[in-house]
C-alpha cells in the first residue's frame, strides 16, 4: 500500500517569521473581538429572545394553554414584576432559579431540559445588569431615517452611497460602467419588461446631450407598458385571476375581472398617489364617486378572490389580502386565537370582519362610463332585460311558494325551539331536496322573533308564560294558567262574535286559548304542535279568501276590503292578530327575496341558478357587454347578531 506523504506540522515552523506574524495577527483579531463583544450592549431581540424561546417560553410565554405559574417572560411588565430585578442579576429570581441545585426549584425543570449553557447564563446576567431592556420586534419599531454614509463620492446618489459604503467595508469596488447599449437594454427591461428597439438603442447611443439618460427614463415611464410591467407585481399581491374556483355555484369565471386589472395598470401609468391608490381599493364606494366612475373598479382588490361555500371564508380571504398585501402581516391566525408574538388580538380580526361583513356584492354591477349605444350594445341590453325578467319572475314566484310553505310549517320550527335546539351556524348553505327540512336561517328568525315579542302579546303571551316550566310541572301549571286566562278573557263561548270587525279583541287571543284547552298539551313540544296547527289553518283560510275575493287585500296583508259575507269572519280582529304573526314585515316567514332565494330546496335552487348563469354567460360572451366594476355595496339588512366562524 502506498504511504501517504508526510506534511510538516506547525511546530516544525516555530522559528519561521511568518508563523509569529500569523500568531500575532490572530491574537490581535480575537482580542479586539472580545473587547468589542464586551463593550457592546446586550440586545433583547438578538441575544435574549432566542434563549427565552428555547428554554422558557413554552411554559412562560404567550400560549395560555401551556402557560404555568401565571408568569410571562415575553412581557416586560410581567417579567419585571415577578422574575427580574433591573440592574441586579444576583437578586433576580430568574437567575436564582436557573442556578439553583435544588431540583424542585430549578428552571427549566431537570426532567425537561439539561439547562442553560454557561454562555447563555452569562448573557442573561449581563443583560439584567445592563437594565434588562426589552425590545419590540424590529417590524413594529418606529421607522428611523439613517444618516447617509460619507463615502467621499459626492456624485453618487444617496442609495449608491449606502452601496459603496458596504462595498468598501468589504474591500470591494463597484463594477465598471456598462456600455450605453447594455444600459438601455437593462433599463427597458426593468421599466417595461420589453427590450428596446434598434432605433431606440441607436438614438440613445448617439445622443451626445447630458440629458440622454433622463430622456430615456422619461420615455419609458410615459409608456403604457410601464403600468403593465409593474402592475403585475401588485396584481400578484391582490391574488388577481380571471377565475375563482367556485364551481359549486355553476360558473368559475369572473366576467369583469379585467376591469380591476385595467384600473391597476391605469393607476400606475397616471402616477396615482399611493394613499389614494390604497383608499380606492378599500373604500371607493365611500368616496362619493359618480355611479359609473372608473375608479369603482378598484374594489376588485376585495372581490377578486376565491369563492367558498361559507361566506365567513370569503371574508377571511379578504382580511388576508388586506393585511398581507398592505401591512405585510399574516393576521388570519387571529380568527382562532390572539397572535403569539405579533400584537394582533382576535378583537382586531373581528373588528375588521364586522366591517367587511356589512357589505355584499350587488346582483347587477355598475357599468363603467357611459356605454355607446351601438347595435351590439342594444342587442345585449335586449337580451339582458329578457333574462332578468325571466330570472326575477321565477325568483319571486318561488319566494312566495317558500313563504307559503313556511307559514304551514310554523309548528315544526316552534317544536325545534321547544326542544332547546342550539343556535344554528348560518354560514352553512342549505342544500336539500326535501321541502320539510329545517332551514337554519328561518329557525334563527323565529328564535329572535320570540325574544322580541312582549309578554302581553295576545297570541304568544301564553307561549312565553308556559315556556318557564319544565315538562314535569308543565300539565299542572298549564291547567292553572288556563283557568286564570279564561277569567281574564271571559267565557270563550260568550265572546263578542268574531264577525264583528269593530269589536275589541280580548287580552288573550280566544283561538289560541281554545287550541290550548282542546289539545291539553303536556309539554312545550306539544304546545308548539297546537300553535302550528292553528297557524296552518289560518294561512289556508286566508289564501282561500284571497282567491274568492274580487278585490286585493290591503297592503298590511290582513284585511280584504269587500262586503262579501264570507269575509266578515276573516276580517275579524281575532284572526287579524294571528295573521299579523304570519304576514307582517317583521314576521319570521316574511323573508326578503335575497334570503328566500338562498333557502330554496336543491332542485328549485338549481333551476334558479340556471337562469342566473344565463345572465352571467351573457356578460361574459356577448360582444356588446359593457365593462362593469366589481364593487361591494353596504348591506341594508346586515345582521348585528353573533356569528359562527367555522
Amino acid at each position: 500500500m502506498k504511504k501517504l506523504p508526510k506534511f510538516r506540522t506547525m511546530t516544525s515552523s516555530r522559528y519561521d517569521p511568518f508563523y509569529w506574524l500569523a500568531c500575532g495577527y490572530l491574537l490581535l483579531f480575537f482580542g479586539a473581538t472580545l473587547i468589542s463583544l464586551k463593550a457592546e450592549t446586550t440586545r433583547f431581540n438578538r441575544d435574549i429572545r432566542p434563549i427565552l424561546a428555547e428554554h422558557c417560553l413554552h411554559c412562560h410565554g404567550p400560549d395560555s394553554d401551556s402557560r404555568k405559574g401565571k408568569l410571562r417572560l415575553d412581557l416586560e411588565s410581567d417579567a419585571k414584576q415577578h422574575a427580574i430585578v433591573e440592574g441586579d442579576s444576583k437578586k433576580s429570581p430568574l437567575i436564582k432559579r436557573v442556578l439553583t441545585a435544588d431540583p424542585e426549584e430549578r428552571m427549566p425543570p431537570p426532567e425537561e431540559s439539561s439547562g442553560l449553557s454557561e454562555l447563555e447564563i452569562q448573557t442573561l446576567n449581563r443583560w439584567i445588569d445592563e437594565g434588562a431592556f426589552y425590545e419590540k420586534h424590529w417590524a413594529f419599531e418606529p421607522i428611523q431615517k439613517p444618516a447617509t454614509p460619507d463615502a467621499g463620492h459626492d456624485k453618487l446618489s444617496s442609495i449608491d452611497k449606502f452601496v459603496m459604503a458596504e462595498l468598501e467595508a468589504s474591500n470591494l469596488s463597484m463594477s465598471p460602467p456598462v456600455s450605453r447599449s447594455k444600459w438601455i437594454r437593462r433599463v427597458s427591461f426593468d421599466l417595461t419588461g420589453l427590450p428596446p428597439t434598434w432605433k431606440e438603442v441607436e438614438a440613445y447611443v448617439f445622443d451626445p446631450s447630458p440629458e440622454a439618460d433622463e430622456k430615456v427614463i422619461d420615455r419609458l415611464l410615459e409608456s403604457p407598458r410601464y403600468g403593465e410591467r409593474w402592475g403585475r407585481h401588485w396584481l400578484d399581491i391582490a391574488r388577481y385571476a380571471d377565475t375563482h374556483g367556485g364551481s359549486a355555484i355553476g360558473f368559475t369565471k369572473f366576467p369583469f375581472s379585467y376591469t380591476y386589472r385595467d384600473y391597476v395598470i391605469g393607476a400606475l401609468n397616471e402616477d396615482v398617489p399611493f394613499d389614494r391608490f390604497i383608499t380606492e381599493q378599500l373604500a371607493a364606494d365611500q368616496l362619493e364617486l359618480p355611479e359609473n366612475d372608473p375608479s369603482l373598479a378598484a374594489l376588485g382588490f376585495l372581490t377578486i378572490g376565491q369563492r367558498f361555500r361559507s361566506p365567513h371564508d370569503i371574508i377571511d380571504d379578504r382580511i388576508d389580502v388586506i393585511t398581507r398585501g398592505i401591512m405585510g402581516l399574516t393576521v388570519t391566525c387571529a380568527r382562532c386565537h390572539d397572535h403569539k408574538f405579533d400584537p394582533i388580538p382576535t378583537t382586531d380580526y373581528y373588528s375588521l370582519y364586522a366591517t367587511l361583513a356589512s357589505s355584499s356584492e350587488p346582483e347587477l354591477l355598475p357599468v363603467i362610463g357611459e356605454p355607446t349605444e351601438t347595435e351590439s350594445f342594444l342587442a345585449y341590453e335586449k337580451k339582458l332585460q329578457k333574462l332578468k325578467i325571466e330570472y326575477g319572475d321565477m325568483a319571486r314566484e318561488q319566494s312566495e311558494i317558500l313563504k307559503g310553505r313556511l307559514r304551514m310549517q310554523v309548528g315544526i320550527y316552534l317544536k325545534e325551539l321547544a326542544r332547546g335546539t342550539p343556535e344554528q351556524d348560518l354560514s352553512v348553505s342549505f342544500l336539500s331536496f326535501r321541502t320539510e327540512d329545517i332551514r337554519p336561517h328561518v329557525l334563527e328568525r323565529w328564535r329572535d322573533y320570540l325574544k322580541q315579542i312582549p309578554p302581553n302579546d295576545p297570541v304568544f303571551g301564553p307561549w312565553k308564560q308556559l315556556a318557564r316550566f319544565s315538562n314535569a310541572t308543565f300539565p299542572t301549571q298549564r291547567a292553572a294558567l288556563m283557568e286564570q286566562w279564561e277569567k281574564e278573557n271571559g267565557d270563550i263561548s260568550k265572546l263578542t262574535p268574531m264577525e264583528n270587525l269593530s269589536a275589541k279583541a280580548p287580552p288573550w287571543n280566544p283561538l289560541i286559548l281554545n287550541a290550548i284547552k282542546m289539545s291539553a298539551p303536556s309539554s312545550m313540544e306539544a304546545l308548539a304542535q297546537a300553535y302550528g296547527t292553528l297557524f296552518a289553518e289560518t294561512h289556508r283560510d286566508w289564501t282561500l279568501a284571497q282567491v274568492q275575493s274580487a278585490e286585493e287585500a290591503l297592503p298590511d296583508g290582513t284585511t280584504i276590503p269587500d262586503q262579501d259575507q264570507r269575509h266578515r269572519k276573516i276580517n275579524s280582529a281575532i284572526l287579524r292578530q294571528l295573521r299579523s304573526h304570519l304576514y307582517a314585515d317583521e314576521s319570521p316567514t316574511a323573508l326578503p327575496e335575497n334570503l328566500a332565494s338562498r333557502l330554496l330546496n336543491r332542485t328549485v335552487s338549481d333551476q334558479l341558478n340556471g337562469r342566473r348563469n344565463a345572465i352571467h354567460n351573457l356578460h361574459l360572451n356577448e360582444k356588446g357587454s359593457p365593462p362593469r366594476s366589481m364593487v361591494l355595496a353596504e348591506n341594508p339588512d346586515a345582521e348585528k347578531k353573533g356569528f359562527h366562524v367555522f
